[in-house]
């Protein structure tokens, strides 16, 4: 598994109040829960912690707000000197529009969300910077539909399905940013599966180390089916049972085309391929 040291920032952004909404972790990352199971709880209290760790990183505790309805992560980060709000409980943009009032009108305001566990201080002191250049902006996530981080001064949010088209038709500009870390937001087996490529935080990381090897495995397969057009497929195990994969598992190995007797390396979650890649000779290197 990939490790990392977070980086950190020459100095914490002050221009900006940063608000992260975090559900309630109790009933987070339901897309997680066949996948995780009973751990589901516990991986989403490490998804949070991790990411307000690098936003405290970034901004420090005066200007970071975190709206929320869980007991646990409100008294640890209240504690830690952060800002905590309730969560009105009607949904996550009703629940950014909380955390933006306390900043005050006309306040520079940054809408982080809460499940970037590959975030680094660095990653998000650097977007700031880029968003500090124009009046509104947001930065997509990885797949470039959703959006990571809204900025601005009393702007609308609009989370949600196809975020990054309607903050764009308010006006705000795209941010294409080269910050995989903090374009990485994780609701699924997949998009985990990329940040645990990309590198966890700390606590992300104890949960999978000590946790997952019951629902990540990386094995050794062969290619079976490959459609070329749909980038689908499957690959068989070394014991005969045949898995599948789907096209963002295809697309974000960067490989090309795949031939049928192939031998790949996958992660498996819940007896889907999330992730393949070649591997070369010599301990880590992989071929992309």
């Amino acid at each position: 598994m990939t490790t990392y040291s977070r980086a950190h920032p020459a100095a914490p952004s002050t221009d900006w109040h940063l608000v992260v909404p975090v559900k309630d972790t109790r009933h987070g990352k339901s897309r997680l829960a066949r996948a995780v199971g009973s751990d589901r709880a516990d991986l989403s209290v490490a998804i949070a912690s991790d990411t307000l760790s690098a936003a405290l990183e970034a901004i420090g505790h005066d200007r970071l707000v975190l709206v929320t309805s869980d007991s646990g992560l409100a008294g640890t980060w209240r504690a830690r000197g952060v800002r905590v709000v309730a969560d009105p409980g009607t949904g996550l943009n009703d629940a950014v529009r909380v955390g933006m009032r306390q900043a005050g009108a006309g306040s520079r305001v940054a809408a982080l969300l809460g499940d970037v566990p590959s975030l680094d201080g660095a990653s998000l002191h650097a977007a700031l910077e880029a968003a500090g250049r124009v009046e509104e902006s947001f930065v997509p996530d990885a797949d470039g539909t959703g959006t990571v981080l809204r900025c601005g001064r009393d702007f609308t949010p609009r989370f949600g399905t196809d975020s990054a088209a309607r903050h764009e038709a308010d006006g705000a500009v795209r941010l294409e940013l080269p910050l995989p870390r903090l374009r990485t937001d994780v609701d699924d087996a997949r998009s985990l599966s990329r940040a645990r490529r990309l590198g966890l935080g700390p606590a992300t990381r104890a949960v999978l180390e000590h946790r997952a090897s019951g629902w990540i495995r990386s094995m050794q397969a062969t290619v079976h089916r490959f459609d070329p057009e749909s980038h689908t497929g499957s690959v068989l195990r070394d014991d005969g049972i045949e898995l599948r994969f789907e096209a963002p598992a295809f697309d974000a190995s960067g490989l090309r085309l795949l031939r049928l007797g192939q031998r790949l390396t996958v992660e498996v979650v819940d007896d889907l391929v999330v992730a393949l890649h070649i591997v070369g000779v010599g301990p880590g290197q992989a071929i992309r």
